[in-house]
């Protein structure tokens, strides 16, 4: 069960991010290696982070794997061609769309604070969430959504229609559980551009079946008037009720930014050859 006085009740720092989506992810990759540096050398003011990224514009996560389809190169053309960025993140899993209808949200941790499985952070994630979403009086629950794309353990889901989905990133003894929820919009619009991507690319059965009637949004399922700003305003509203929040801007915080640009550029080179094909297909 979630533990409130162990879990939510440590202060927290709020970062926002809505720049693009090497941005964002380079963010993702650095805060889960300051956090457990500033716990360590501010013992009096440890907290915990929660990273809230919606991409402000159309965006294609790939996952590794998604490099590898056979016909890679025209399936990425494909998505270039419908107006979307691509970018290959650094969690596991394969292509999700991001969009500004979509948010991503991550709760970054100090293993030296929590000391969480890979499945407790899970399970705290999903409680957290389910906590902000109790005002709803909806129920989220968790398994692999099969005909979904990016199919995973801890798929989030409401009325069996997939919202969202779950990943986590690991370095040393920081944590960062996340997800992306898929506010409102166009869903099946969305599931439509990955299915003829995974066609495209010559996808085998190890790749994602998706079928458009197997994910959802939360305006559809929970609240018609749901938009990214309100679901905000209620993940803001329930962790003040419960302890300290701070909003805060690493923009000036000079330990942050080395390790941020070093991130920016390790994530853009690893990113280099997806640019170059990009760049020759444009």
């Amino acid at each position: 069960m979630f533990n409130e006085n162990q879990s939510i009740q440590k202060p927290w720092q709020i970062i926002q991010t809505d720049a693009d989506a090497l941005t964002s992810l380079a963010y993702e990759n650095s805060l889960i290696r300051y956090l457990p540096q500033w716990n360590q050398t501010h013992p009096q003011s440890k907290h915990q982070i929660l990273h809230w990224y919606p991409i402000q514009r159309p965006t294609i996560l790939l996952g590794s794997k998604d490099t590898r389809l056979p016909n890679f190169a025209k399936a990425l053309e494909f998505l270039h061609s419908q107006g979307y960025e691509t970018l290959v993140r650094p969690h596991g899993g394969t292509a999700i769309v991001c969009d500004t209808e979509i948010t991503n949200v991550s709760w970054i941790q100090d293993m030296d604070e929590s000391h969480l499985s890979i499945d407790q952070a899970y399970q705290s994630y999903l409680e957290l969430i389910q906590a902000v979403m109790q005002k709803y009086a909806v129920k989220i629950e968790h398994y692999e959504m099969l005909g979904s794309y990016c199919p995973g353990k801890y798929d989030l889901i409401i009325n069996h229609k997939k919202i969202g989905g779950t990943a986590q990133r690991r370095f040393k003894n920081g944590v960062s559980t996340s997800s992306y929820l898929s506010v409102s919009g166009n869903q099946h619009q969305r599931s439509q551009l990955l299915k003829d991507f995974y066609r495209i690319g010559e996808g085998d059965d190890s790749y994602p079946q998706i079928q458009l009637d197997t994910l959802s949004t939360l305006a559809n399922e929970v609240n018609p008037s749901m938009t990214t700003a309100t679901l905000f305003d209620d993940i803001l509203s329930y962790l003040a009720a419960k302890t300290s929040v701070q909003l805060t801007d690493f923009s000036s915080n000079e330990d942050f930014q080395t390790i941020y640009t070093d991130q920016l550029y390790q994530l853009n080179q690893r990113n280099h050859s997806l640019y170059q094909t990009k760049r020759s297909k444009s």
